[in-house]
C-alpha cells in the first residue's frame, strides 16, 4: 500500500509540476556553491557527463545533497536528453531546447481546471489556453483514476 501511494504521489508531482527539471537545468546564482559563483557561462561538462551522473555524485560535486525536487528534475532531464537523441537532435539543439522558457503556469492552471471541473474544465481550458488543453485532459484522467482507486478500495474492503 505504501509503495502504491508513493508511486501515485510521484505520478501526480510529475503532472502538477512539469517544470521541476528547471531545478537542475537552470540554476540561479543563489543556489550555486561558493566556488562556482565567479564562473560565467556554462561549465565544461557535456551532456554525456550529465547522462552518466547520478544524484549522489551530482550532490558530491555540488557540495550538498540533492533534494527530492532536484533528484526528480535530474531524472526528467536525463529522460528528455535521451528522447531528443533518439530523434536525432544535436547537443546544441538539445541545450537550446532545455534553456527555452516554459509556461508552466498555464499548464498547471489547465490541469487544475480539468481535475476540479471535469469536462467543463476541459472546455474552459480549451477556450482559454488552447495549446495547454491537453493538460486539462490529464487533470480529468487523474480525477477519474483517483475516483477508480477510491471505488476499488471501498468495494475491496467491504468483502
Amino acid at each position: 500500500m505504501k509503495i502504491k501511494l508513493t508511486l501515485l504521489f510521484l505520478f501526480l508531482s510529475l503532472i502538477i509540476f512539469p517544470d521541476s527539471a528547471n531545478a537542475v537545468v537552470q540554476p540561479t546564482r543563489d543556489n550555486l556553491p561558493a566556488y562556482t559563483k565567479d564562473i560565467n557561462g556554462f561549465s565544461a561538462a557535456s551532456l554525456d557527463d550529465l547522462l552518466h551522473l547520478n544524484a549522489r555524485e551530482l550532490g558530491k560535486k555540488r557540495g550538498k545533497k540533492l533534494k527530492l525536487k532536484e533528484r526528480l528534475g535530474l531524472f526528467l532531464i536525463k529522460k528528455e536528453i535521451k528522447r531528443a537523441r533518439k530523434k536525432g537532435k544535436t547537443d546544441a539543439e538539445i541545450i537550446q531546447a532545455l534553456n527555452e522558457p516554459r509556461d508552466s503556469g498555464k499548464k498547471t492552471g489547465a490541469f487544475i481546471l480539468g481535475l476540479l471541473l471535469g469536462l467543463i474544465g476541459v472546455l474552459i481550458a480549451y477556450l482559454a489556453f488552447r495549446k495547454q488543453a491537453r493538460f486539462a485532459w490529464y487533470g480529468l484522467l487523474t480525477y477519474l483514476g483517483i475516483l477508480a482507486l477510491v471505488l476499488f478500495y471501498s468495494f475491496y474492503n467491504n468483502n
